[in-house]
């Protein structure tokens, strides 16, 4: 866990260029086996964190812990519980749809608030398996962030999983390992 933090402070040392001809993407992934998600948070907020203030970095975080359902109302909430009795498939879709949009309008706010900063994404096992983080972070390229995102899968033949579940996966974001 430590060689991926230390890679990753290395590269958030470099100020983020928007100046360039070519949009690229300048999200990270933080790829770490699902069974170290409780060191990969801990190390994050004990020693990462305030070794970012430290170095006058700029950053913000983002905990997804709960945020399924803040980003839902009641009735939004009643009308999956509906559909999941009809049609279990096209509800879990919907679901998904929703919740991949109102993740990227929210790390566009967070974005907004740090222009040239990191916005660390952590806690993302708790969006399983309704988020595919690829088809959030596709839509990302404009952001004045950076997006930081803790990844608790695996790369198997060039494919990305997250939990064990291929994901759309973002061949655009640097991605760092936990060894």
């Amino acid at each position: 866990m430590e060689s991926m933090f230390t890679a990753l402070l290395e590269i958030l040392k470099t100020p983020l260029r928007h100046d360039r001809g070519v949009k690229t993407d300048s999200s990270i992934l933080l790829i770490y086996p699902p069974s170290r998600e409780l060191d990969f948070r801990e190390h994050l907020l004990d020693t990462f964190v305030p070794e970012l203030d430290a170095k006058a970095i700029p950053y913000r975080l983002l905990d997804l812990t709960g945020f399924l359902f803040s980003g839902l109302s009641e009735e939004q909430i009643a009308s999956l519980q509906e559909d999941e009795f009809e049609d279990y498939r096209w509800m879990q879709q919907g679901l998904s749809r929703r919740s991949e949009a109102a993740l990227q309008a929210r790390f566009t706010e967070e974005a907004a608030k740090i222009p040239g900063g990191n916005v660390f994404v952590f806690a993302t096992v708790a969006l399983y398996p309704v988020v595919r983080y690829g088809e959030v972070l596709r839509g990302m390229r404009d952001l004045e962030a950076r997006i930081v995102l803790g990844f608790p899968g695996e790369e198997r033949g060039g494919k990305l999983h997250f939990m064990n579940q291929a994901d759309g996966a973002n061949y655009l974001a640097v991605k760092l390992f936990a060894r």
